[in-house]
């Protein structure tokens, strides 16, 4: 007869058993897990190791770049001298220090700097009010994109002829240009642009007014009245992870019309110093009627212009 110290006994060898089990189960497998974790660290510490090293080369290599670039203008020092001044024209919403960038490439270069043309978003003229102050500057009447339209073959016209500023300062005065003056306090634009100047036309993927009203436009009307004697060009970025690629998207227009091919260059890596070589390079072939494409976007020829003869 099984009585209560019977079972009493019989559970405890139970309860032991199970105890003496998972004592050694939780060893072995602590063993295990212990073993497991540590090779996972030496592997993760061997990939941080290998990835700094990588990276310690990476910024070995930006930093040579760096200093490269820093001494990219002396590549082209004096290049433009005693050459025709230079006018940079360019469309609010580019960035200021990729134009202050290529104005000390350009004065490196040994160019006649005669400042800055900005223009506004106010060109957009989606307010009645700025439609009739261009009306009235040009004398015309007329819908508010063949205003536009009149004032940039305005511009151009006269720039490209040397014949005046034409309508630059009113439009200056009506805000619908800005003028960074090549030396503080010069306000005066009578003599801007001055007579076979040559011009960089420069915008970029995003201004504040669209490409193809005011950048597209003027550099294509610019380009038509003074043959050889204009850079367009734009600042980019490639592609990065979740961020398109931007490169050539002012220039598309101007590389794909046929009518302008021989009558200006273009640029599409103004953000890089490379791309400020090719500029000067290209402004300095332009003296003797050679263009191109230059830059790494869809439609450029070749990186740089080739060397003078």
């Amino acid at each position: 007869m099984i009585n209560f110290r019977y079972h009493l006994v019989s559970l405890t060898a139970v309860f032991l058993a199970l105890a003496i089990g998972i004592a050694m189960g939780a060893t072995v497998v602590d063993q295990a897990t212990v073993k497991l974790l540590r090779s996972q660290l030496e592997s993760v510490r061997n990939r941080a190791n290998n990835t700094n090293t990588q990276n310690d080369a990476l910024r070995a290599e930006v930093s040579r770049w760096r200093r490269f670039a820093d001494q990219g203008d002396e590549l082209v020092r004096g290049e433009l001298a005693n050459g025709p001044p230079v006018l940079i024209v360019a469309t609010h919403g580019v960035d200021r220090g990729t134009i202050d960038a290529l104005k000390r490439s350009l004065t490196t270069a040994g160019a006649t700097l005669q400042g800055t043309v900005w223009f506004t978003a106010k060109l957009k003229l989606d307010r009645p009010e700025d439609a009739q102050t261009l009306s009235t500057i040009l004398g015309a009447t007329a819908r508010p994109d063949v205003l536009r339209h009149a004032a940039l073959v305005s511009l151009a016209g006269a720039w490209g002829a040397g014949s005046g500023p034409g309508p630059l300062a009113a439009m200056r005065d009506a805000g619908f240009l800005d003028f960074d003056p090549p030396a503080p306090g010069q306000t005066d634009l009578t003599g801007v642009p001055a007579a076979h100047s040559q011009f960089v036309v420069v915008s970029d993927a995003t201004p504040d007014v669209p490409n193809d009203q005011v950048a597209v436009p003027f550099a294509t009307e610019l380009a038509h009245d003074a043959t050889t004697a204009v850079v367009a060009a734009e600042p980019g970025h490639d592609a990065a992870p979740k961020v398109p690629a931007q490169r050539a998207v002012y220039l598309h227009g101007i590389r794909g019309d046929s009518t302008l091919v021989g009558r200006l260059s273009t640029v599409d890596n103004l953000e890089d110093f490379r791309g400020r070589m090719a500029t000067v390079l290209a402004l300095l072939g332009l003296r003797s009627g050679r263009t191109g494409n230059y830059g790494v976007g869809p439609g450029a020829d070749r990186m740089l212009p080739e060397a003078p003869k």
